[in-house]
């Protein structure tokens, strides 16, 4: 006979002790501490830095040569395609490493990124800035084109 737990309320609950038990031993090996170091992550498939209860990515020098020598002039989405990380991993190392990007080729996308919103803008009809007083209808600024 199997024994079941009391609960507050004078009932009995429906995990009877060994079910817990086996419960509990399956949670901690899934959930137990790995030894520290460096070593190949079954499921992301990479090496990776394992200290206490965090794992980070491991950043060879064959990666971090990458990132000093293309990150000035490179966009973060190019940089993590090519090392294998997120973008966001990227720009949180950058930082790390005091790596920043030239102000030309910034200013270069900025440019880019402009002419495009304004082509977009013309596509759609927008008129450009509201000068002071300027009335508007309705769904003018919707980015639908009505036909009338």
């Amino acid at each position: 006979m199997r024994e079941f737990y009391p609960l507050k309320n004078g009932g009995r609950s429906s995990w009877c002790h060994e079910c817990v038990l086996a419960y509990k031993r399956e949670q901690y090996r899934k959930h137990r501490k790995v030894a520290d170091g460096t070593f190949m992550h079954r499921t992301l498939g990479r090496l990776v830095e394992h200290k206490g209860y965090s794992t980070r990515i491991f950043w060879n020098g064959n990666m971090l040569s990458i990132m000093r020598r293309h990150y000035h002039n490179t966009l973060n989405r190019e940089l993590a395609e090519m090392l294998g990380v997120s973008e966001r991993s990227v720009t949180r190392k950058a930082r790390e490493m005091g790596l920043e990007k030239d102000k030309s080729f910034v200013a270069s996308l900025s440019r880019e990124h402009l002419l495009l919103a304004n082509a977009r803008s013309k596509e759609l009809g927008y008129p450009g800035g509201f000068t002071k007083g300027m009335k508007f209808r309705g769904n003018q600024y919707t980015g639908r084109i009505r036909v009338e």
